[in-house]
């Protein structure tokens, strides 16, 4: 009895010594991604000088999913805020490490997005994008793909997630971009109408 408490005990602080570590972890966004994310709107903007975007998000996918891995810059100040953002069910479980553009994959989508109006929608306040690849997301509309709000992307999730050997992570979209449900009226605020989202990944070293 005595060695069973004693490994419920270091289980216990185990858990409680990732939680820890989670919480003091900073937000990360790797240079490599803000780099790539710069260059896909600036050459955007060089085909449409019309557009004057105020806010980039960069979405960092080589990150894990507890982390605040979603940089939104002001693009005039540079003054960047972040916030944690799921990836697709089918994309991976801590990582995102699959993509596709298909129709009814669950999967998330890598490139630029422009940002166009909100609505009302099943999970509130929603934005709706247009990808702009054809080669990487260009299906956005079709398949639905939206930034929104859900309970899954919180502390909680991660918490629980540790508890049942399934986390740290928060949890997983069907392909949308998915914040904190505190988080997505700030969000949707900046990037509505003018503003894009970059999605990026680390390339995949081949064995």
């Amino acid at each position: 009895m005595a060695k069973r408490v004693r490994t419920g005990i270091t289980i216990v602080a185990l858990l409680s010594a990732i939680f820890a570590g989670v919480l003091l972890l900073p937000e990360q966004v790797s240079p490599q991604a803000y780099k790539a994310a710069l260059f896909a709107l600036q050459s955007y903007r060089t085909l449409h000088p019309e557009e004057n975007p105020r806010y980039l998000a960069v979405v960092d996918y080589s990150k894990p999913s507890y982390l605040k891995r979603m940089a939104l810059i002001e693009l005039k100040t540079g003054e960047q805020s972040f916030f944690r953002v799921a990836h697709g069910k089918n994309s991976g479980e801590l990582y995102a490490v699959r993509f596709s553009d298909t129709p009814e994959s669950n999967m998330s989508s890598l490139g630029l997005f422009r940002v166009h109006d909100t609505y009302s929608g099943d999970h509130g306040k929603a934005v709706r994008l247009e990808g702009l690849d054809s080669t990487v997301n260009g299906n956005a509309f079709m398949r639905d793909i939206v930034l929104h709000s859900a309970g899954y992307v919180s502390m909680f999730t991660i918490i629980e997630n540790l508890l049942t050997f399934n986390g740290p992570r928060i949890g997983r979209s069907n392909g949308c971009f998915v914040v904190a449900t505190g988080d997505i009226v700030e969000v949707a605020k900046k990037l509505e109408n003018n503003g894009f989202i970059y999605v990026w990944r680390a390339e995949r070293k081949r064995e």
